[in-house]
């Protein structure tokens, strides 16, 4: 017989190995359950140090834009002269030379007043909007879905289209922060319809449209998005509530209307109409600078995104917190881009690469926010979009050491060798208001074609009322005549094509085929002084402008000084060809 306490050790034993089938499959469960819960914080954790190391690079090409970027093209020279003009009237009144309300030119007039008005203090400024952008995107992420914005993230952070123009100083860059925050707003609006929401999201709905006009039009999107959630819910009156988050800022913008209708009678210089090729270039840019393929991708994500929203219209789909998010964000994609596109319609404008920065930022976070965590059942394609997205980080930074514009480089040059009696042209007449920005205190006399009073800003109105005259050219010739015959020197600043074959000759605008648009006037013009000069000056040099770092080719300015004087009856044929050749 065995001892009773074998006998009773072999007994608890049995007892602790032979649990009742229930109570081992709870046992099972639970640590199944528990290590799910480990399993997910380990891909969370992927996510966050994946979304800091992208977000640590683009940090990195932000500081390489603003070391590199150097001094203000003639955009930003422009709109920077009506943001410190000396009172807040004279600032208002010149708006319209400009694309955006008051806020920006009014953030920079304090900035210059605590800062300073140095290229260098601006380009601080820009700086600091490029964090804010970033810091708007993880905002967003965590707003939408409590974790690192990957998808916004791989799409933004690394562009080099949003690096340059997030910091440009033109108000595109900061509108697309604020549309940023007006996005999420409205989402919280959307998800939990409260009194504080609505008026945050009123608040910052006005603050963006007063940064850029466009932004109304993402602004409507958002709306639309917020009621279009609390109709799925069938919460009808603050599905009608979150229409009006949108009137306080369409009210903010009625003082610009008189502004507004002054301004179309000078915009008809720059309106070609709605030319898809066009737009779809400069999109093209805007999205995948870099590598060409990754449109594709943002095409590919951004029907993903609009999908998973569809898949909510119907009635019986079930819906939670995170497909709420989905729904909004794709709903808001879908009215953002066919608003947005409404608007390039109704303007007319020819687009350039920075018109887009809000429109790409706003998709790229709704794009993150609609996918962030579908499908449910494969997560790591995120981790990958992003690892992926790190291969376009040397080319971004390549184009992020281009400077903006070598003017200031040619305004040094032209205030050490040009001397009082000699004679500047500039051309084309934009590139005036960056001249006019550099070459301030300058020895020698200078001018644009046809002379306009006025370089601080663009002054179409100056030019239109130009275009209506039978030879507006007609004073350049003769200042050039008269410094050349007195044995000084005709710098040439931009682009004027010496040549001996005759320019055409043109109509008084509107008559010819092109009507009121500037640009074939402006290089007409140039081609009659350019023939001229070839005509009259006995010889010529292209003087080099060097440069440490790659010139954006928007202001890429060449520089060529002339001299000697010759009838045109007594011009030998060589002497005309050296002269174009040399230019």
């Amino acid at each position: 017989m065995a001892p009773e306490g074998l006998a009773s050790g072999a007994f608890s034993r049995t007892k602790r190995f032979a649990l009742p089938k229930s109570s081992f499959e709870n046992r099972t469960m639970e640590i199944a359950k528990t290590l799910s819960r480990r399993r997910i914080p380990d891909r969370r954790q992927i996510e966050w140090m994946i979304g800091i190391l992208i977000t640590v690079a683009a940090v990195y090409l932000h500081w390489v834009n603003f070391r590199s970027a150097g001094a203000l093209w003639r955009d930003e020279a422009g709109v920077v002269r009506i943001a410190t003009l000396p009172t807040l009237p004279e600032m208002w009144s010149n708006l319209g030379h400009e694309s955006c309300p008051i806020l920006f030119p009014a953030l920079l007039h304090t900035w210059s007043s605590l800062v300073g008005s140095s290229d260098t203090a601006f380009r601080v400024f820009g700086f600091v909007v490029g964090l804010l952008l970033l810091g708007a995107v993880w905002l967003n992420g965590w707003l939408f879905h409590r974790s690192a914005p990957l998808v916004a993230l791989s799409l933004l952070a690394l562009n080099a289209s949003v690096v340059r123009w997030a910091d440009s100083l033109r108000a595109y860059g900061l509108a697309s922060v604020l549309m940023l925050l007006a996005l999420a707003t409205g989402w919280r609006f959307a998800r939990k319809s409260k009194l504080k929401w609505l008026l945050l999201a009123s608040l910052v709905a006005v603050i963006s449209v007063q940064c850029l006009f466009q932004n109304s039009f993402l602004l409507l999107a958002v709306c639309a998005a917020a009621a279009a959630v609390r109709v799925r819910r069938r919460d009808f009156k603050n599905a009608l509530i979150a229409l009006t988050i949108g009137m306080p800022a369409a009210v903010s913008l009625l003082p610009y209307g008189a502004m507004i209708r002054g301004a179309q009678g000078w915009s008809v210089l720059s309106q070609i109409g709605f030319v898809p090729p066009l737009i779809w270039t400069n999109l093209s840019l805007a999205l995948a600078p870099t590598l060409g393929w990754l449109r594709w991708i943002w095409i590919a994500l951004a029907v993903f995104a609009i999908a998973r929203c569809v898949i909510h219209i119907f009635p019986d789909a079930v819906e939670d917190d995170a497909d709420a998010a989905a729904f909004f964000a794709g709903t808001a994609l879908i009215a953002g881009l066919i608003a947005f596109f409404v608007f390039l319609w109704v303007a007319k404008m020819p687009t350039q690469v920075w018109y887009f920065l809000p429109l790409t930022t706003f998709t790229a976070v709704c794009i993150d926010a609609a996918v962030a965590n579908w499908p449910g059942h494969w997560q790591f394609w995120r981790c990958a979009l992003a690892i992926l997205a790190l291969v376009s980080l040397p080319g971004a930074r390549e184009l992020a050491m281009y400077r903006q514009t070598n003017m200031d480089l040619v305004a040094k040059l032209l205030r050490e060798r040009a001397d009082a009696r000699d004679l500047i042209i500039v051309h084309p007449w934009t590139f005036g208001v960056s001249f006019d920005r550099q070459y301030s205190g300058g020895p020698a006399p200078w001018t644009t074609i046809p002379p306009l009073t006025d370089h601080r800003f663009h002054r179409y109105d100056l030019l239109k009322a130009k275009m209506v005259l039978e030879n507006p050219a007609q004073p350049v010739f003769d200042q050039v005549a008269a410094t050349l015959r007195a044995g000084n020197r005709v710098w040439l600043v931009g682009d004027i094509p010496l040549s001996q074959t005759p320019s055409p000759q043109i109509q008084p605008a509107p008559n010819n085929p092109w009507g009121w648009l500037d640009d074939p006037y402006s290089d007409v013009w140039g081609a009659q002084v350019g023939y001229f000069i070839a005509m009259h000056a006995t010889h010529g040099d292209v003087v080099p402008v060097l440069s440490s770092n790659p010139v954006s080719p928007l202001e890429n300015v060449q520089v060529a000084v002339v001299g000697g004087w010759q009838d045109s009856s007594s011009v030998p044929t060589d002497s005309k060809d050296k002269i174009s050749t040399q230019k």
